[in-house]
């Protein structure tokens, strides 16, 4: 309900709460359970992207499986994955980078910085390599346990579903010309793509790239490599290594995922450039906040509402709290105290 006891799917979940949940494990228990009807839309800031927003009652169907199967995945998770898992997240991944840039090369040589970005990620994902991943692992950890089979075979409806067999646009329709062709699900190949907006996505999303990260830190041996969903950056003394690796990793995914690098998002530069990541603009002496969040901060401070007596209404407050906390780990002080005047 975290989030979403506003909506009218939750509510009317909520208003026959008891008889909604045992029909549901009925629908489970007997393989009965079918998805329901997605509600699609386009959320255009900061970037345009295609939101297919799952019904309430599948989305307890998601929590279901990532509580049952999360914990055998992440056991084999690297330690510098850190989108989507509890204990990580966006300043963690930002302090891991700031402290490799704090260190420098070895032996005082100069770093250098590679980074790159998958191409379309959510779109291109190949349902099927995904399946064969999942499949193999929860055979493999689950082969004693009786309950593997209907797992597999909740795991397997959900992977395999196509959200745009079923749903409904909200939203004025010029929207959908905002997305570009190679990242909407309602264009091109029907057997790849995970929608955004899921639980379940989110977490599949790190279970494909996982086999990228053991391929960048066993197989190529880099040791600093930092991955927050399809944006990764690889540090290293050795600026032709770097290039070269840039094949290397392209060829891997092609091969592998199906996928490949947005050639024109991958960057090889000294880190005293300083690196453009996860809203941040990071240096070895201080870090930055982009300057596509301050102005997005300042926009939403404009079309904040306020009372009789001028005082900000309540409802915007945790908005500029959420800003507030993301200005808060970089040096922004003066930044903060002339917005806020």
């Amino acid at each position: 309900m975290r989030h979403k006891k506003d909506t009218v799917n939750a509510l009317k979940f909520e208003l026959k709460r008891e008889e909604n949940l045992f029909s549901l494990l009925s629908d489970l228990k007997s393989g009965k359970y079918e998805i329901s009807r997605h509600i699609c839309f386009i959320v255009k800031d900061p970037s345009p992207r295609e939101i297919f927003a799952s019904d309430f009652r599948d989305r307890i169907v998601h929590h279901l499986l990532c509580n049952e199967i999360q914990k055998m995945f992440e056991n084999n998770f690297i330690e510098c994955s850190y989108a989507n898992i509890k204990g990580k997240g966006v300043h963690k991944a930002v302090r891991k980078l700031k402290f490799h840039l704090a260190r420098g090369g070895r032996n005082r040589q100069r770093l250098y910085f590679l980074k790159m970005d998958v191409k379309g990620f959510f779109r291109n994902v190949d349902r099927g390599i995904l399946w064969t991943i999942v499949e193999n692992k929860i055979l493999k950890i689950l082969a004693e346990e009786e309950w593997k089979n209907e797992v597999l075979l909740l795991a397997k409806k959900i992977i395999h579903h196509d959200p745009t067999s079923n749903y409904i646009f909200k939203g004025p329709k010029y929207t959908k010309n905002l997305i570009p062709k190679e990242k909407s699900l309602l264009l091109g190949d029907k057997n790849k793509g995970l929608p955004i907006g899921n639980l379940t996505s989110q977490f599949f999303a790190n279970v494909y790239l996982n086999e990228l990260d053991h391929f960048v830190k066993d197989e190529l041996g880099f040791y600093r490599y930092i991955r927050y969903v399809d944006d990764f950056i690889i540090l290293d003394e050795d600026k032709e290594r770097l290039k070269k690796v840039v094949e290397e990793i392209n060829c891997f995914l092609e091969k592998n995922l199906r996928l490949c690098l947005c050639k024109d998002k991958t960057i090889l530069q000294p880190i005293e450039t300083g690196i453009d990541f996860l809203g941040y603009y990071i240096k070895p002496t201080h870090t930055l906040v982009r300057r596509k969040v301050v102005k997005r901060f300042k926009k939403r401070l404009y079309e904040c509402r306020r009372n009789e007596d001028g005082l900000l209404a309540s409802g915007d407050i945790p908005m500029i709290q959420s800003y507030l906390g993301h200005l808060g780990h970089a040096n922004s002080y003066n930044l903060r105290k002339k917005l806020l005047g």
